[in-house]
């Protein structure tokens, strides 16, 4: 690719990240607020300050406003560390994630947000988990959404997931991710759901679109090869 189709092709990303900036935002790193949050049956909360590293401590219980009981968050490498900002970091080994969650309601729409720092997350490993007639059953998500990306402290990247669980009404579940190499440093992790029957929030919709369309202008300003029919 040449500098001017680079030069269009990053017109075309910038246009999409200020496309996503308009949608309401968290205090967490372009964190998104879902429109179900707070309403009656929405559970919602975070971590941003971890305190135990590994299995070998006590899972780390959500520090963010919110009233997401029954949900807790370890770390499987017992190479892991807390930084003194209180990130988890991994220098050399492979971070793996697993929060579990079990709601006084059955839940319907789950959304999942996680910032990481220096390495960046397996995207196509994030999964949910459940239980079912002796069994453990895996879903991908939905959808997933890149909402904010820098260079600070390596590649730094804010990712939204959702999936859609209505047909099950989830009482127990578990969010499963890892790092994609090593030097992973988990900065944020903020966990939102909406019972069963509600519809999913406009602001997501909104930012799937908005994803689709940054995607279909980037392909449209890239240049056709003539030989490639050839």
């Amino acid at each position: 690719m040449n500098t001017r189709h680079q030069t269009l092709s990053r017109l075309a990303a910038l246009a999409l990240g200020v496309g996503l900036a308009t949608s309401t935002l968290a205090s967490t790193n372009g964190f998104i607020i879902p429109t179900y949050r707070g309403t009656a049956g929405s559970t919602g909360g975070g971590w941003e300050v971890f305190t135990t590293s590994s299995t070998v401590g006590p899972a780390n219980i959500p520090d963010l406003p919110g009233n997401l009981s029954g949900a807790s968050l370890v770390q499987l490498d017992p190479g892991a560390f807390v930084t003194g900002s209180g990130n988890i970091y991994n220098i050399a080994g492979i971070s793996s994630f697993v929060l579990t969650h079990n709601p006084a309601e059955p839940v319907g729409w789950i959304t999942l947000q996680v910032r990481s720092l220096g390495a960046e997350l397996d995207y196509a490993g994030v999964r949910l988990a459940y239980d079912s007639g002796g069994s453990t059953v895996f879903l991908s998500p939905n959808s997933r959404i890149e909402l904010d990306r820098g260079v600070q402290l390596g590649v730094n990247v804010s990712t939204q997931w959702d999936w859609d669980v209505n047909a099950l009404g989830l009482t127990s579940y578990r969010l499963e991710f890892a790092a994609a190499s090593a030097s992973l440093s988990m900065d944020a992790v903020v966990l939102d759901t909406a019972t069963v029957g509600v519809v999913p929030e406009p602001s997501t919709w909104m930012l799937l679109g908005l994803g689709f369309a940054g995607l279909a202008l980037r392909r449209s300003l890239t240049p056709r090869n003539p030989s490639a029919n050839r």
